[in-house]
């Protein structure tokens, strides 16, 4: 099962690029709230890329070896940032706190800009796998004035200029009849369960006993015509997340948002994880996206 599968942190290969860095920089109080600021050579300030991890809201680290895709944009004179959150855990659910914390991320990072050379009016938040349904969950709801799980006593609400969202999870209760339709066959037996991520992360109950908390969890639900540009990638062949989750997160952008400030990207052979995303293809579209919607 996902839930019991051996976590190892696997620390980011750093390139040369990097000029300087700011390591466990806390942006407010309580263990898994401080993140990693990468800045490239050059005077600044320099647009930020702000980059959420995967790991099924079970697992995972500020900059491990999720966020070399993120570190190619050094080399484009960005900075980047890589933040950690609060996981679910099997006992205690906190989602959907970690848009809060999300929140005050970008908060901190506004008020400390000059300090780390970061044009703050120019922020692309990446996320992959959770991290991305993390990513356009909190796009989505600051946009729409929104406030997601707990405030922590602050209702600011950051700019977020765009968003690159990479196989991510959107639509918790449709899995299991997206695999059927794509032929494929899920990774995890207990897809579509109260004992999967998603089931976990909607307080331990199977999604489709909860749909209420499935439209919560569901960027969809939050979209209006302030949601900034988006940018999906997706695998055809991922056996976690089944890429059809992209599919309709992106009709449902075009209808509600606009057909002219989204792009997708699927790739065919695709599966989940990085490996299949971390190459100068991928990343010269995500560059190109990132020009367009300046």
């Amino acid at each position: 099962m996902f839930k019991d599968r051996k976590y190892q942190f696997v620390p980011a290969k750093l390139p040369e690029t990097i000029e300087k860095m700011h390591l466990n920089v806390p942006y407010m109080s309580g263990k898994r709230h401080q993140l990693d600021v990468y800045l490239p050579q050059g005077p600044g300030p320099f647009p930020v890329i702000f980059d959420i991890y995967g790991g099924g809201l079970l697992f995972g680290d500020k900059s491990s070896l999720k966020l070399e895709p993120s570190l190619r944009f050094l080399a484009d004179k960005f900075a980047v940032v890589s933040v950690d959150y609060t996981p679910n855990t099997t006992e205690h659910n906190v989602f959907p706190n970690q848009i809060s914390e999300l929140r005050l991320a970008l908060i901190y990072l506004n008020n400390h800009a000059e300090q780390y050379h970061l044009n703050m009016d120019d922020v692309t938040v990446i996320g992959e796998s959770s991290g991305a349904q993390l990513a356009v969950l909190s796009a989505a709801s600051f946009s729409s004035n929104v406030i997601l799980g707990d405030a922590f006593n602050d209702y600011r609400i950051p700019k977020i200029k765009r968003v690159i969202a990479m196989y991510g999870p959107y639509k918790l209760d449709q899995f299991k009849s997206e695999f059927t339709t794509l032929g494929l066959q899920p990774k995890f037996s207990e897809t579509g369960t109260a004992s999967a991520f998603e089931g976990i992360m909607l307080g331990n109950q199977a999604p489709k006993l909860v749909p209420d908390l499935v439209a919560q969890a569901n960027p969809e639900s939050y979209f209006t015509y302030h949601m900034p540009p988006l940018m999906l990638i997706a695998g055809k062949h991922d056996h976690v997340v089944p890429y059809l989750q992209s599919v309709a997160l992106s009709e449902a952008y075009q209808a509600k948002v606009s057909p002219d400030t989204i792009e997708t990207v699927w790739v065919d052979h695709g599966d989940h994880g990085p490996k299949d995303y971390n190459n100068a293809d991928i990343h010269a579209k995500k560059l190109v996206f990132i020009q367009r919607t300046k």
